[in-house]
């Protein structure tokens, strides 16, 4: 037994030596034990700063793609915390779009977007306050949490890490890591995600403007590419759906409609579309209704990059683009002429920024300058068109001096030059007070045989009435009396300055008019309706010219049969010669078959036969017994 005190009750020598042995023992066991959490703890640190500096590098090292970024970025934070559910948002004014967001280990289909102007939520105030947010769990800290959060699944989080991601003095947008199972995120973690979120911010950042700036290159030559389409001039149709097609492609937008502007009415027409269903179903819009209508009523661009909010949306397009979440509208328009409107729709909202309006509106530049030079050529072939008939039918009636091969070669030339199927002409007899058939050419046989013994008289057909008195262009669907099927029917009145001289008779039918020798004119039936306006008054200068021609001939025959009838008289001095001279000249000048002169007999106060030319034996017998009082 060991004596551990003295005899004055004091401790021994020995058991002082002892305590302080397990003293020091002790001491050293707290010294190693400290140095052995401070070893675990640099350890731990290191592992921290590797992993830190592993995903700083993997970041840096990517293509700067802002999808793939972000989708790394989510990876990369497994090294630091749990990240089983995970996302990555960026801010574009008052919209948030989701770049990757997983879920219990699954992928979402995204990108996603959410409106923050209203009920922002944690999102909206760490954007706010620029602060990050540690919620152990929701529903303890639910009365004291800075703002309330906006769930979307069924299943909401119990503790969640919201990080703003900085970029100089902006918030560009947030990471967030979230978990179903309370007290799952601790300071250690919110520190850790905050300094890798200090690093992806520099590298979303640098994404975001490489992005823009591959967009804009991207922008940029697809405006190029379709101003040289367009300035091929090799048809306006094919380039608008390929112009369609290329900016669904570069952009991403779907679907893209090209609108013709009516000039008349003013409402918007589909010429092309992304979309093959708009085509089909023909779709108009009025003037000043819907987005489009707005942008060619104003001429302004029209963008809206959430249409659930706004009136204008047409619920027409809607229904055949249901996924439709924001529109751009650009109108046509040169030199303050609208042609019509480029509308692009989207599935996401806040689709239209700043440079994709830009580029559209450079775009929808060029498209309007391609229309209107589509429609200068259009004019130029029209009117190219229109000279190169009009000379054809001047040449044709020029050459001739006769009615009847006036009438043949534009009764002939008109349905090839007009492309109508039949054409015939009346002719007004002023004496007789009716109109003659002469010719009706692209008919049978017996139609054409029926009209050039055609005589109508006023009254006998009520069409023809009306353009007679009326003297304009007539179109009518009531049959004619030589073809009682032939409707509807123009008549064309053949005027000259001084009087109505025919009716030139066509088919009318806009739904087959067209001008046979240009089939690219756009506007046949309006062409056609030139054209044969143009054909009746050269057939009624034709027609003056000859009529006039004929009636100074006539003059001038009978001027010089009346001085050769004086010349004959005069020669001669027996009244019996000087009779028979005349009764012979007269056959011969006016073309008739007998003559006969009757002479006064005063003593009888009787008219008797005398000198006769052309009667036969049996007539100058009943001649000698002729007395007329």
């Amino acid at each position: 037994m060991w004596q551990i005190t003295n005899a004055a009750g004091l401790p021994s020598w020995p058991a002082i030596s002892f305590t302080v042995l397990v003293i020091a023992l002790l001491v050293t066991g707290y010294i190693v034990w400290r140095r052995y959490l401070s070893r675990r703890m640099l350890l731990n640190r290191i592992a921290e700063l590797e992993a830190l500096g592993d995903a700083g590098r993997a970041i840096v090292a990517i293509e700067l793609d802002l999808q793939a970024l972000c989708q790394l970025i989510a990876d990369q934070s497994g090294h630091i915390i749990d990240n089983s559910t995970f996302q990555v948002g960026l801010f574009e004014d008052d919209l948030y779009h989701i770049l990757f967001w997983r879920i219990n280990n699954i992928i979402q289909p995204g990108p996603r977007t959410f409106d923050l102007r209203d009920a922002s939520g944690i999102v909206g105030w760490v954007r706010t306050t620029k602060q990050p947010l540690l919620v152990h769990d929701f529903q303890r800290e639910a009365s004291t949490l800075p703002a309330q959060p906006r769930y979307v699944s069924d299943t909401p989080p119990r503790s969640a890490i919201f990080i703003p991601l900085v970029s100089g003095e902006d918030v560009i947008g947030i990471v967030a890591a979230q978990s179903d199972r309370p007290n799952r995120f601790k300071e250690d973690d919110l520190r850790r995600l905050m300094i890798f979120a200090n690093q992806a911010s520099a590298a979303i950042a640098h994404g975001r403007l490489f992005q823009l700036e591959r967009e804009r290159v991207a922008h940029l030559q697809l405006v190029g590419q379709i101003a040289r389409q367009i300035n091929t001039f090799d048809d306006l149709d094919t380039i608008l759906v390929q112009v369609v097609q290329l900016i669904k492609q570069t952009f991403g937008f779907h679907p893209v409609t090209i609108f013709e502007c009516d000039p008349a009415s003013g409402d918007a027409v589909v010429i092309a579309s992304s979309n093959e269903r708009t085509v089909a179903e023909n779709l108009y819009l009025e003037k000043g209704v819907g987005f489009v209508g707005t942008a060619i009523a104003t001429q302004q661009t029209v963008a809206c990059n959430n249409v659930t909010e706004d009136a204008r949306f047409v619920r027409q397009l809607g229904q055949i683009m249901p996924a439709t979440q924001s529109e751009l509208v650009v109108p046509l328009l040169v030199n303050g002429r609208i042609f019509g409107a480029l509308d692009v729709q989207c599935g996401e909202l806040g689709a239209f920024g700043d440079p994709e309006q830009i580029a559209l509106e450079t775009l929808a530049t060029e498209l309007a300058i391609g229309i209107e030079k589509a429609q200068q050529l259009a004019r130029q072939r029209e009117q190219a068109w229109l000279t190169t008939a009009q000379l054809q039918i001047a040449k044709s009636v020029g050459e001739s001096d006769d009615i009847d091969d006036i009438v043949t070669a534009v009764t002939r030339l008109t349905p090839m030059l007009a492309g109508t199927t039949y054409c015939g002409i009346l002719l007004w007899d002023e004496q007789e007070g009716v109109y003659n058939g002469r010719y009706l050419y692209g008919v049978p046989t017996g139609t054409a045989d029926l009209f050039a013994n055609t005589r109508l008289a006023i009254g006998d057909w009520s069409a023809l009435d009306a353009a007679h008195i009326g003297q304009e262009t007539l179109t009518t669907r009531r049959p004619p009396p030589w073809d009682k099927e032939a409707i509807p029917i123009a008549l064309w009145p053949i005027r000259s300055t001084r009087q109505l001289i025919g009716m030139m008779v066509v088919d009318d039918d806009p739904a087959t008019a067209v001008v046979l020798s240009d089939p690219n004119i756009d506007n046949a039936y309006t062409i056609q309706q030139e054209l044969l306006q143009n054909i009746a008054s050269q057939t009624a200068t034709a027609l003056e010219s000859t009529l006039l021609r004929q009636a100074q001939e006539e003059e001038a025959w009978v001027n010089t049969a009346l001085l050769q009838v004086a010349e004959a008289v005069n020669s001669l001095i027996d009244l019996g010669e000087i009779l028979s001279t005349i009764v012979r000249l007269v056959p011969m000048l006016v073309g008739v078959e007998s003559a006969l002169i009757l002479t006064w007999d005063d003593q009888e106060k009787a008219f008797v036969a005398g000198p006769s030319y052309g009667v036969n034996q049996m007539g100058l017998g009943l001649l000698e017994s002729l007395v007329l009082t």
